[in-house]
């Protein structure tokens, strides 16, 4: 909705002084909250800290849900401060993950399918793991052939003594 540089000079202004009620004029911020979230991002990451108005929607890992959501509860934090502290866009977001928990519709991500072989790489596969097979009892058998040329040649010496 807002360009960053608006959002830095917003923020800017309110740094200077200049009240919140005439910046949200100015900029035609309608939430009491938007500017105040623009002064914590910029103050936590600097200037990386304001996000572009056109960013791509964040996905997150079902595991970092559960991770945030646990936290939360277990340190009795409002969203806002687990949102910060997690760096979640949204603090509103934590609190749909904990609704969809609840009435069990927060799943496990599904992870990608496997491709499935047609039959001449299914064919292929199969051959392969033969021919491996038949490598795996030729060098045995070549080792316990040379075993026993070692032993035999042991014996000879201990004869010719």
């Amino acid at each position: 909705m807002f360009s960053k540089e608006i959002q830095i000079e917003a923020v800017s202004l309110y740094l200077k002084g200049v009240p919140t009620v005439e910046i949200r004029k100015k900029f035609g911020i309608k939430g009491s909250s938007t500017l105040g979230i623009w002064v914590d991002s910029i103050k936590r990451d600097g200037v990386y800290g304001i996000k572009d108005s056109h960013r791509k929607q964040t996905s997150y890992p079902y595991s970092f849900k559960i991770k945030v959501i646990n936290w939360r509860l277990t340190h009795h934090a409002s969203y806002p401060v687990a949102a910060r502290k997690f760096r979640v866009t949204s603090p509103s977001l934590i609190w749909q993950w904990e609704r969809a928990l609840e009435s069990g519709r927060l799943k496990p991500d599904k992870r990608r399918r496997k491709r499935t072989m047609n039959k001449q790489e299914h064919d292929k596969i199969k051959k392969l793991e033969e021919e491996n097979e038949l490598l795996r009892i030729k060098v045995a058998y070549l080792e316990k052939l040379e075993a026993l040329a070692q032993e035999k040649k042991k014996l000879q010496t201990k004869t010719k003594r």
